[in-house]
């Protein structure tokens, strides 16, 4: 077996996250998935795009997060259902899974990126038609791309158009030999390649060995090839022993979900594989970096990340230099010009008021706060909250539990979006990762994401 691969895996043992990584093996990923799965046509009010023919939509029914999604394209001479398989196993997993037809059967993958990115309208669209059961329930900027043979192409050729596609997934994909270059491959976004030792059609030699090589090294990526199989094989994923299936699960989890205990599965040797490269780098699976923007003037700014270090002078440091002042809830101050830190140390589940010279951005490294495994006490009153969240996910969804209390006055954002339960009303739309919220209820009371 031709095997190349790189990786750096450091154990930890912070016991939340360590238990919730150890139970996360190749076996607990079963198939079917955890979720019982529906679907939705255009015979159901979904939009017809007029780049592609038909489309199906599979969505878990018993899962209320904002959901990440991914459409798939088919190949060359070959219709909607050759992919189909993919639908019902992502989607019990709680992805999403929108696959479409061609207008021709003959289109080229040029023409089916097109297909790919209208399909993006669609899917999109239902998170805001009315009688869709997916309204209000889908993370718009969450979404990867896929595609069989020249359906594959197409996805990478998607990804070079729009950077804000989360990941692509090419089985055993195919593109015009001219377009197989560099130029033609250059995007930033996280691609899993599948191809088969006996490709007769797309020959591994020249179409994905090439996808592989010509992808930039900055670009995470990765290509298995499954030993002994032909162009089909990665239409399903109980191919390869199941290893097809679990490997675009995995990557989809990590590169989507921010889900970083899959890591180490996705740079697992298959047993099936007869070729298998990667330049993945697996950071200790229980710490994180997360990115927050924070923009010049007033915001508020949070974090789903317990720090290293958690001291507010080491948190803030990144960005001391554009800061003018941090405070918190009950205006307790940090003032970098003179050196005065009172505030202490930075407090799970609170957000912090601050004003910036610059927008700056801040990294936080450390351990995860799971959202589902963390609850925030609200005072009486007002108080300044993190977002455990992340990824955007409607406001109405994320405080359902602390709505129902019918202790909620009003939430606000930083510049003044309000949620009013009383009204009925919701200005503030969606929450976002890195931001804080400001919430007034009347007594004290617990928040669960």
């Amino acid at each position: 077996m031709k095997t190349l691969f790189t990786s750096i895996l450091i154990l930890s043992i912070s016991l939340n996250s360590y238990s919730q990584c150890e139970s996360i093996t190749s076996e607990s990923i079963t198939n079917p998935g955890e979720f019982e799965v529906s679907i939705l046509t255009e015979g159901d009010g979904v939009r017809n795009g007029p780049e592609y023919s038909g489309s199906t939509i599979y969505y878990p029914t018993n899962e209320n997060e904002a959901l990440a999604s991914i459409i798939i394209a088919p190949g060359y001479f070959t219709f909607e259902s050759s992919i189909a398989a993919w639908g019902p196993f992502l989607a019990s997993h709680g992805i999403v899974t929108m696959t479409i037809g061609t207008n021709s059967i003959f289109d080229q993958p040029a023409a089916r990126s097109s297909a790919l990115l209208d399909a993006m309208v669609s899917l999109k669209e239902e998170n805001t038609r009315q009688n869709s059961p997916l309204i209000g329930k889908l993370n718009t900027s969450n979404i990867a791309v896929g595609g069989w043979s020249m359906g594959g192409g197409g996805a990478q050729i998607a990804a070079t158009i729009d950077p804000t596609i989360k990941a692509v997934i090419a089985l055993c994909p195919w593109l015009e030999t001219n377009l197989i270059s560099e130029e033609f491959l250059n995007h930033e976004t996280p691609i899993l390649i599948f191809s088969a030792e006996f490709d007769a059609i797309a020959n591994h030699t020249l179409h994905a060995d090439q996808h592989y090589a010509l992808t930039p090294e900055t670009t995470p990526k990765l290509i298995y090839e499954i030993a002994g199989a032909g162009h089909t094989v990665a239409n399903y994923p109980t191919s390869g022993n199941g290893e097809v299936g679990i490997l675009a699960l995995t990557w989809l989890k990590k590169y989507m979900l921010n889900e970083n205990c899959y890591c180490p599965l996705i740079i697992e040797t298959p047993s099936t594989a007869s070729l298998f490269i990667h330049n993945i780098t697996c950071e200790d699976e229980n710490t994180i970096t997360q990115e927050v923007t924070c923009i010049e003037g007033w915001s508020i700014i949070s974090t789903y990340v317990n720090p290293t270090n958690s001291n507010f002078t080491n948190f803030i440091a990144p960005v001391v230099s554009n800061l003018v002042i941090a405070k918190d809830y009950i205006g307790n101050a940090y003032l970098p010009d003179w050196d005065f830190n009172g505030i202490g140390n930075l407090a799970q589940g609170q957000a912090y008021l601050i004003k910036m010279l610059n927008t700056a951005s801040l990294a936080v490294v450390g351990e995860q706060l799971i959202a589902s495994e963390n609850t925030i006490t609200l005072n009486e009153g007002w108080n300044l909250v993190a977002n455990y969240k992340t990824y955007s996910i409607n406001s109405d969804l994320a405080f359902s539990s602390l709505l129902e209390t019918q202790n909620v006055v009003i939430i606000k954002d930083y510049i003044g979006n309000a949620l009013l339960p009383e009204w009925g009303f919701n200005g503030l739309g969606d929450l976002l990762p890195g931001r804080g919220y400001q919430i007034k209820v009347t007594n004290t009371c617990e928040l669960q994401y």
